[in-house]
């Protein structure tokens, strides 16, 4: 929790700049959407779930480039006295650049400060030689695809030589292999169930978008969050986390901002997301700080309405119920 003005900004920023990353993959996705086509499930799949997985791994490390960034702007307003830095698991990674002007973290173990650098105007990939075969694959399936494109194809990022920033270096190949399985159930292997089932192609392909698209997105934030724990972990400095939602989550993720500073511990230090989940991590240096958000509210209203009155599933299906309520009424107010 941030006891700073300049801790709150800087999650706020963080939050937002997590959404761009999100909305930036988003982007490219929906361009790569057209290599999927519905007449022809078995020949385009594998090509488009190849491509996707690409720009997934491409945007998780840009994702994981703004959470440590974000880790140590945050660390130096809040625990501006500490000496210790924490250990930072791995060594440089090239990583992707963004359309700006941003401070890379000081280095863990050479201890220097930030120092602004001029970003090129792309995207870059992280493993040049990994993915200029990866590109090779894409060209190729999307030549199979029979799709003529509409766009243009300098939207795709394209791998170049990046900036350079010191990043935990993580295990992504089991986390790589369930973004595989996702996009065959929620893509070709979803939209042929559909059609069986009796819906219409168009509406098929439509829920396919929505569903995998989310579950794109979900894997790309993966990379901020599990970076931001895993430094977090290693910093002696840090007491625990909190949950930090945009100005109006859904009831699960309203629920579990609502529980406050409670994470921390190797038990609850993973990072609880759903498709389409824009929640983010604050870390916590002092905990009398103020919560973030409408974590301190969520909290209220699970006390005074759910607290001691029910538990267990019963409880979490009240608080769907209490919370869904508050937002229609919420809404109602708004448009009225």
């Amino acid at each position: 929790m941030a006891s700073t003005p300049e801790g709150r900004r800087l999650t706020e920023e963080h939050r937002q700049a997590q959404q761009d990353v999100r909305d930036d993959f988003l982007t490219e996705f929906l361009a790569l959407w057209a290599l999927l086509d519905t007449a022809r499930l078995d020949d385009t799949g594998p090509g488009w779930v190849r491509a996707v997985i690409r720009a997934v791994a491409a945007y998780r490390t840009l994702s994981a480039e703004t959470a440590t960034r974000y880790y140590w702007d945050f660390r130096a307003a809040e625990a501006p006295d500490s000496v210790a830095r924490p250990r930072i698991p791995g060594g440089i990674e090239e990583v992707t650049s963004r359309p700006d002007t941003v401070p890379p973290p000081a280095g863990p173990r050479t201890g220097r400060p930030p120092r602004q650098q001029r970003r090129e105007r792309n995207r870059t990939y992280p493993r040049a030689e990994r993915n200029r075969q990866a590109e090779r694959e894409l060209d190729r399936a999307i030549e199979r695809s029979g799709i003529r494109w509409d766009f243009d194809e300098g939207s795709i990022a394209r791998p170049s030589r990046g900036v350079t920033i010191e990043i935990p270096e993580l295990d992504w190949s089991e986390r790589d292999r369930k973004v595989e399985i996702s996009l065959n159930i929620t893509g070709p292997v979803g939209q042929k169930s559909r059609i069986g089932r009796g819906e219409s192609p168009d509406r098929a392909r439509d829920a396919s978008f929505v569903e995998s698209s989310g579950v794109a997105g979900r894997h790309v934030l993966t990379g901020g969050r599990r970076s931001l724990l895993t430094l977090l972990q290693d910093d002696p400095q840090a007491r625990r986390w909190i949950r930090v939602t945009d100005g109006d989550p859904c009831a699960y993720c309203a629920m579990l901002a609502g529980r406050g500073p409670v994470y921390l511990t190797k038990k609850t230090a993973s990072f609880s997301a759903h498709d389409h989940c824009a929640c983010t991590a604050e870390p916590v240096y002092h905990l009398d700080a103020p919560w973030p958000g409408r974590a301190a509210e969520f909290r209220k209203l699970w006390d005074e309405h759910i607290k001691g009155k029910y538990s267990g599933k019963k409880a979490r299906q009240e608080w769907q119920r209490l919370y869904r309520q508050l937002q229609r009424e919420q809404r109602q107010l708004e448009v009225g």
